[in-house]
């Protein structure tokens, strides 16, 4: 490593600055260099794709800068694996900010580009490097425009042409899955080259050179560079030297923003290179218009400045960001867990078995703390394998839905499957969010098995539970002891969202028009599936609100018949029977549609009695209920009701004081629960969003039900105005069953008739209930192997 990294590299202005860049560089190389280049940058990068600490970029960065003063300029030669370390936004106020004593403005430190680049691409390996290819004189000649210059510093020996390597993004989401096709088209990328006679590159294309990307997987190429030594034209590297590939010249056809860039490389490590992206903020060009009305050789108009290489002029170079250059003699250490795993060919692809990764290794990628493979060494373990692929069903309401286990494929979990299909679910609604594409997820739904309530406690099938667990400390509700018994809880995850609302408004357009005679009945059915709306909401939950959200799962728990009865009540006098209680809605506003229920009720504005009002009609648990209502709130309890909360992970923290003020119900777990979370996979730090959770009712979604035989499930109710919580929250009623042991699927189910209040009275058709997507709730073992397969995790 000391061959390549070292401070005369650098030419620094004094002996004072040279001091402290050595000093800066040993702790470096003592601190983070143990294990070797690599591993260092794999951790610089997980801290730099990590929107959650961003405090922490500015750190790396610093480190990353000091690696490329100390680097030592090499010509490259032949296919190198890329990896993009981070990329940061352009400072134009960059001079104000100095004269403040700051290096980056503050809106530059907004880093919005990096923000969005981590919760899009930064993970799928959409550019996977670059090859320098020998390039004959007048073709480097052509490709300058002849500039002296360049010409001048020609040299065979050192002299590249090169281009950049694409590759599909893994199962990506509606964004991720534009980002090939508008690259093949704006950058005029071409099909990977497989042997020396491949048409249209303009470089020598080495037999030699094509083997060795056979270690990198790609599919498309292009974005074309010359390359040479020379000086740094960042104005902060005091003229350092780099070896420089430019993209600006006008003969490379350049897209935008490559008309802007400049990468500038030095080596840190054997095999190794660091590289910074500069473009230029003065004197760049937009790209070129062509307008085909002018025969097959339409003239061109420069839209900006076009690029000409004259070193007099000021271009306002900046550093963008970093990546890095790997040879592909060190794939498999790039590849490896400990450095850039996201890169590693997958089955199928280049590099999978000229890698050697189709084969069985005694160390597999996917090996967890306790031994187990979670990726794909289930198939090996018989209970795992039991586990991952047998469903738990009954029959559906519907005759046509068929045998929901032809879609599990071979060798293949159940979680895969679902992580396919959610995939497929979510290109086949990108442009057009209709239930219809939900299909596969609703017949499954309907298939599943309902949970149950068994002596006050949440039971599946099997085991029936994750953990049981009776926390040890005292706990009140409202001056009376409630201790947190029977306390189970689940991992969860988002498969995928739909707009419900344009269900309810295509659904009124239609009974509207049909009622009016405007329309026949078999038209208003065709409004029903014409296409609709691009799935925005998906679309946003897949590449930013997973990443934001701090959602982690459900937590269960034995409820007290006085507890229960209280949080079901819908009496007029809700303010004078639990006066503490209706005080804390009042005070937290986000409460408003719970509150605005006791105020109702009190109005007596629905003339129908509450399904529960015959057993509270005695009066509350503490002001005067008879002992036969008492004893049927603890038989409901046992046999049918619990507590329930939804629990976030540490990505809350942040806005932990924010929450306090909306969710009446937020809170730290107890102790003894905050240490059994701390031993899962997936620790979560808050509870919030309570509800209460039933069991042995049947769906209120018409679509889950057949003709003559209603669905059976587990639901979970927001919307009683004692519950409380964040809006809109009070407009929730969720569903539940479960798919296989300890593995349930759920449904988003929101009230789109936000003008109708609840009341347990009221005929749930004139809330328009309508399904807002799916979600899954997972136990230990299945939350492993989510985890391990990469499904909707939020890193």
């Amino acid at each position: 490593m000391n061959n390549y990294l070292n401070v005369a590299n650098f030419p620094t202005a004094s002996e004072q600055e040279q001091q402290a860049l050595a000093t800066a560089l040993d702790a470096i190389i003592a601190n983070d260099l143990k294990g070797g280049a690599l591993p260092m940058l794999g951790s610089y990068r997980k801290i730099l794709g990590d929107n959650l600490r961003r405090e922490e970029w500015e750190g790396i960065h610093e480190k990353l800068l000091i690696l490329f003063k100390c680097g030592t300029s090499t010509p490259l030669d032949g296919p190198m694996i890329g990896v993009s370390m981070s990329i940061r936004d352009s400072d134009y106020f960059k001079e104000a900010a100095k004269k403040h004593g700051e290096n980056r403005s503050m809106l530059a430190h907004l880093e919005w580009m990096a923000t969005l680049w981590n919760v899009t691409y930064a993970s799928t390996g959409l550019w996977m490097g670059k090859t320098f290819e020998p390039v004959a004189k007048e073709v480097f000649a052509a490709k300058c425009g002849h500039d002296p210059v360049a010409i001048f510093n020609y040299d065979p020996e050192v002299a590249r042409i090169g281009r950049n390597f694409f590759r599909e993004p893994d199962d990506p989401n509606f964004i991720q899955s534009l980002g090939m096709p508008v690259l093949t088209q704006f950058w005029n990328l071409r099909d990977r080259p497989l042997d020396t006679n491949a048409q249209g590159f303009d470089s020598q294309l080495l037999a030699q050179n094509l083997a060795k990307e056979k270690a990198i997987p790609y599919v498309k190429t292009g974005g074309i560079f010359l390359s040479l030594p020379g000086k740094s034209v960042v104005g902060e590297m005091n003229g350092k030297a780099v070896y420089q590939l430019n993209y600006r010249w006008h003969d490379l056809h350049p897209a935008f923003p490559m008309t802007r860039l400049i990468d500038e490389l030095v080596q840190i490590e054997d095999g190794v290179y660091l590289g910074q992206l500069v473009m230029a903020t003065h004197h760049y060009s937009l790209g070129t218009l062509q307008i085909p009305l002018f025969g097959d050789h339409p003239p061109e108009w420069e839209l900006g400045e076009a690029y000409t290489g004259d070193n007099s002029v000021d271009y306002g170079y900046q550093n963008n960001g970093f990546f890095l250059m790997i040879d592909t003699a060190r794939a498999r250490e790039a590849f490896a867990d400990e450095a850039f795993p996201n890169l590693r060919p997958r089955p199928g692809e280049s590099g999978w078995k000229e890698l050697g990764y189709d084969k069985p290794r005694t160390t597999k990628p996917g090996a967890a703390p306790d031994g187990v493979d979670w990726v794909n060494g289930w198939r090996d373990d018989p209970e795992l394998q039991r586990k991952f692929t047998t469903f738990c069903l009954e029959a559906s309401p519907k005759d046509d839905d068929g045998d929901v286990r032809e879609l599990l494929q071979p060798g293949e979990s159940i979680l895969q499957m679902l992580q396919r299909q959610q995939g497929k679910i979510s290109a086949a609604s990108g442009f057009d969010d209709h239930l219809r594409h939900f299909e596969v997820l609703n017949r499954l739904f309907r298939a599943g098995v309902a949970p149950g309530i068994v002596d006050g406690v949440f039971q599946g099938q099997g085991r029936g539970y994750n953990t049981r667990f009776d926390a040890p400390e005292a706990r009140d509700w409202y001056e009376q002891s409630d201790p947190c018994n029977g306390f189970d809880y689940y991992h969860g995850a988002t498969l995928n969202l739909h707009w419900g609302f344009g269900d309810s408004f295509i659904a009124n357009i239609a009974r509207s028009l049909q009622e009016h005679s405007m329309i026949p009945a078999a038209l208003a059915d065709k409004l029903q599936n014409d296409p609709r709306a691009p799935n925005l909401l998906n679309a946003v939950w897949a590449n930013i609100g997973r990443f934001i959200f701090p959602w982690a799962g459900k937590s269960f728990e034995r409820i007290s018949g006085r507890k229960l009865s209280m949080l079901l009540d819908e009496s007029d006098d809700l303010a004078q029977r639990y006066p503490e209680r209706v005080a804390e809605l009042k005070a937290h506003p986000a409460s408003f549609p719970h509150y605005a229920l006791v105020e109702k009720n009190r109005e007596h504005y629905w003339q129908q009695p509450g399904v529960y009002a015959k057993h509270l009609s005695s009066g509350s648990w503490d002001q005067g209920m008879s002992k036969t209502d008492k004893a049927f709130w603890e038989r409901e309890a046992a046999e049918h009701w619990l507590f329930g909360n939804n629990i976030q992970d540490s990505r809350i923290l942040p806005t932990d004081a924010l929450f306090r003020v909306l969710d009446m119900n937020y809170h730290p777990p107890l102790p003894s629960i905050q240490q059994l979370a701390d031993a899962g996979p997936s620790p979560f730090v808050r509870q919030g969003y309570s509800f209460l959770g039933v069991d042995d009712r049947e769906s209120i979604l018409p679509m889950n039900n057949g003709p003559d035989k209603p669905k059976k499930v587990f639901q979970f109710h927001y919307r009683y105005p004692l519950i409380g919580g964040l809006a809109p929250i009070g407009t929730c009623l969720d569903e539940l069953v479960e798919i296989a042991e300890g593995l349930f699927l759920g449904q988003l189910i929101y009230s789109t008739a936000l003008l109708v209040p609840f009341h347990s009275a009221t005929d749930p058709a004139d809330y328009q209930y309508q399904l807002f997507g799916y979600f899954l709730l997972l136990d230990n073992t299945w939350e492993k192997h989510r985890q391990a397969i990469g499904f909707d995790i939020n890193t």
